[in-house]
């Protein structure tokens, strides 16, 4: 237990968000001073090597919103493309350092079991952290949709007989029980191995897609297309990158975990920088390679590269074969992507669970069951936005750029303002800012322009 030094000092107690106790010192005007956990709180076993904890990283940055990109890259052109994934790496390695350093500074010890929303809740109080949560709902959620709508837009066309939207809501009635079925899991240890498989399909499906793409560039299969490209950006719907950027990019929810499983976390830096350099030359490759090879018709209308591989087993001269690869990567994505919304889901589930079902708000009979209602509940509602025929493409970069700047730039920046506000330079002071002002400006622009694209 801890005194305070002065009388504008005072001593509060917080309850985090994994059930354990915090003491500070807070000042007036709210600033954490002297924190210190409570005992028993340091918790989190320190047992992932660097090859691990790069692994598990580097796989948060696999997924639709590497797949998104080629479609990305039609709205900006190569140039801004490539400059804007740049840029917004490096902010993404600024931030991400910046909050795991908050962490550590909170914490002491930085074995302690803190969570992103700790952090803030700390720093810039308990309205705040509630936002982040909303936040941190709608990014997961939107996620959940985005799955659903990349498994629902590649299996619609093997009911050639329906219209597209009878196709879609088909579909969904199909797969919902599957889905309910994966909500009602609670553990991350049988996750854990669903993801392992998913993360397989979703690389061999990538893997090939690229040699599709190879093959159009050097052969020019689809005739017309390659090299029809735009290098200079067209200004009015460049935003969209930066929202599809903000998506695939988006790992905060990860990383403080990742950092407090390590064996080494004075390695962590080293290892993050490596990460995020390796998946921006990554993103860099695949969507500009994607978008060469296809140009002006890459991803179509809804933004699914998928649909560019049945236009290039058409033109091939063994149609059977290439239409029988084709039909494998898309399943070996659908697998890939659809199984991945159980991480996604767990998340939501997680925090709508601890204050829908907080002691005395309802009666804790049958509990499970009504947890599981909620899932299902939940679930359902991914599945009919899903199917009510939404973009790919643009909810992606809706996601990214409303609630993804928020969780990747804004609150970062702003938590390590205040916990280090009396110890920053001038031009640390300068970027932080920087960060938080080009992460709100671009979002709401992305944002905007998102929207008007969707509806136009």
């Amino acid at each position: 237990m801890m005194n305070a030094e002065s009388d504008s000092e005072e001593e509060v107690l917080y309850n985090l968000s994994n059930g354990k106790q915090y003491i500070a010192l807070q000042n007036l005007e709210g600033s954490v001073v002297a924190p210190q956990l409570q005992p028993g709180a340091l918790e989190t076993p320190r047992t992932s090597g660097i090859g691990a904890i790069f692994a598990n990283l580097f796989k948060c940055y696999t997924g639709a919103g590497l797949l998104s990109l080629p479609f990305a890259f039609r709205y900006s052109g190569i140039a801004a493309g490539v400059l804007c994934l740049i840029i917004v790496s490096v902010m993404c390695t600024v931030s991400m350092v910046c909050l795991v350093k908050c962490k550590n500074h909170l914490s002491q010890k930085s074995s302690a079991n803190l969570t992103y929303s700790d952090v803030v809740l700390l720093l810039l109080g308990r309205k705040w952290s509630i936002v982040l949560d909303i936040v941190i709902i709608a990014f997961q959620f939107g996620a959940v949709v985005i799955y659903f709508v990349f498994v629902s837009e590649n299996l619609t066309p093997y009911f050639s007989k329906m219209s597209p939207t009878s196709a879609r809501w088909s579909w969904m009635v199909f797969i919902a029980p599957l889905y309910i079925g994966l909500s009602w899991i609670r553990s991350m240890k049988y996750i854990g191995v669903i993801s392992f498989f998913a993360e397989l399909s979703i690389l061999t499906g990538i893997a090939v897609t690229g040699l599709i793409g190879c093959l159009q560039l050097s052969r020019g299969i689809v005739p017309g297309l390659a090299f029809d490209v735009n290098i200079s950006p067209p200004w009015r719907t460049l935003p969209l990158m930066f929202g599809m950027a903000a998506f695939a990019f988006e790992g905060a929810g990860v990383v403080i975990p990742t950092e407090c499983s390590m064996k080494k976390p004075e390695k962590f830096n080293q290892v993050l920088v490596l990460v995020l350099i390796s998946a921006t030359g990554m993103y860099i490759v695949f969507g500009a390679l994607l978008y060469t090879a296809f140009g002006p018709e890459t991803g179509f209308e809804t933004g699914q590269i998928t649909e560019n591989l049945e236009q290039f087993a058409t033109h091939m001269v063994d149609r059977t074969f290439w239409h029988l690869v084709q039909v494998v990567v898309r399943l070996c994505l659908v697998f890939g992507i659809g199984m991945s919304v159980s991480v996604q889901l767990i998340v939501v589930l997680d925090i709508v669970e601890k204050e829908l079902f907080k002691p005395g708000r309802f009666s804790q009979s049958n509990l499970y069951w009504k947890q599981n209602l909620v899932r299902a509940a939940a679930t359902l509602c991914g599945l009919m936005l899903a199917a009510s025929g939404l973009s790919f493409g643009h909810l992606v970069s809706l996601t990214g750029a409303f609630s993804g700047t928020l969780m990747q730039f804004i609150f970062p920046a702003a938590c390590y303002l205040k916990c280090f506000k009396d110890s920053l330079s001038r031009f640390q002071r300068i970027g932080m800012w920087l960060l938080g002002i080009i992460g709100t400006v671009f979002g709401a622009l992305a944002t905007y322009t998102t929207l008007v694209e969707m509806f136009s």
